[in-house]
């Protein structure tokens, strides 16, 4: 079974154990009927942010929504770090995997080629992303406050539950583990 597959399958049983109508979850997760309709059936492939919001809007978070795992496990393991789901990519050769995850906490792996970027929303409230940089440069503006350049060999946490962005700067691609912690707000009515 494919990511888009076996993604449809968990936002098919998350909405009927919510008893929502297509309807009315495509309000409650902030994405039209239609695209919920094909995510449900297996024939989307969904971008980050509405993978994101669809999560957030269920009250779950991401591994729960895209990773083969059962609930109550004490121990996920990745196998295969280069076979992790690549859940964001750019024709020009950007990629983020989602590497492992439990709960709030998520384990990505990021490349941005050379002039290229990624913005976020925020999280919610008391998230935290921190990086380490492998290789090149990556800046970091983050809504409200500075913009910090980290180099490979650095690292950089902040509070996430503000809009941020990612951007490779210099000549050659940057690499970077990411991690982020993004104790999701469960909504009413579930």
């Amino acid at each position: 079974m494919g990511a888009s597959e076996s993604v449809g399958i968990v936002v098919r049983a998350e909405r009927k154990e919510r008893g929502w109508s297509l309807d009315r979850a495509a309000t409650r997760l902030g994405v039209s009927r239609r695209l919920l309709t094909q995510i449900e059936s297996g024939s989307a492939n969904p971008s980050l942010s509405t993978l994101l919001s669809i999560a957030n809007g269920f009250g779950i978070d991401l591994t729960s929504l895209v990773a083969d795992t059962p609930d109550a496990v004490d121990a996920v393991l990745q196998p295969d770090n280069d076979a992790a789901a690549v859940l964001w990519s750019t024709d020009a050769g950007s990629r983020a995997q989602l590497l492992v995850g439990m709960g709030p906490l998520e384990m990505w792996s990021w490349r941005l080629e050379p002039g290229e970027s990624k913005r976020s929303d925020a999280h919610s409230t008391n998230s935290l992303e921190a990086l380490i940089v492998t290789a090149g440069h990556v800046e970091v503006d983050i809504d409200g406050g500075e913009t910090r350049t980290v180099a490979a060999g650095q690292s950089l946490i902040f509070s996430a539950d503000v809009g941020h962005e990612y951007r490779s700067v210099g000549e050659r691609a940057a690499d970077f583990h990411l991690a982020v912690f993004d104790p999701i707000d469960s909504p009413a009515g579930r």
